[in-house]
């Protein structure tokens, strides 16, 4: 559009149909420039779609490969949960087992001590006899040892 308002008005000198074919001329190549950059704009938007339409896939798969890593990684926290609460719950039961062990001991704790005591008691009584026992006998040996001294 440029190239028509800088043109030179046709002169009467020339003839008509010259003149009538001098600003065609001009105004189609004009055309076939426009031609050319419209067709280079339409295969850059080509290419540049393609582009898009790749990226596009790529992101899709990559989106679909990270969300079956993430069932994957959840699948694989729900089974470690699972045998963590099993493992907790045995522990509890095992807990449970210990403390009544515990209390059941803590109540026979009197009795044994009752056996203990008596259990001392006769053992102290069988040393006190021992003890006696060799009293006599060192008193005995000292008497016949003084005895059979001049």
């Amino acid at each position: 559009m440029a190239a028509e308002t800088t043109a030179p008005p046709p002169s009467s000198s020339l003839p008509p149909p010259a003149a009538a074919a001098a600003p065609r001329h001009p105004r189609l190549s004009g055309f076939g420039q426009l031609d050319a950059s419209v067709k280079e704009l339409t295969s850059s938007q080509a290419e540049l779609l393609e582009k898009i339409q790749k990226l596009k896939q790529e992101v899709q798969n990559w989106r679909s490969n990270v969300e079956t890593q993430v069932r994957t990684c959840q699948n694989e926290l729900q089974g470690l949960k699972k045998g963590l609460d099993s493992e907790v719950e045995q522990l509890k039961l095992e807990m449970e087992e210990i403390r009544s062990a515990i209390q059941e001991e803590k109540g026979n704790l009197p009795a044994q001590i009752t056996n203990s005591e008596t259990s001392n008691n006769d053992t102290e009584q069988a040393l006190q006899t021992q003890v006696q026992a060799l009293k006599v006998d060192t008193d005995a040996s000292m008497e016949e040892q003084t005895a059979t001294q001049p």
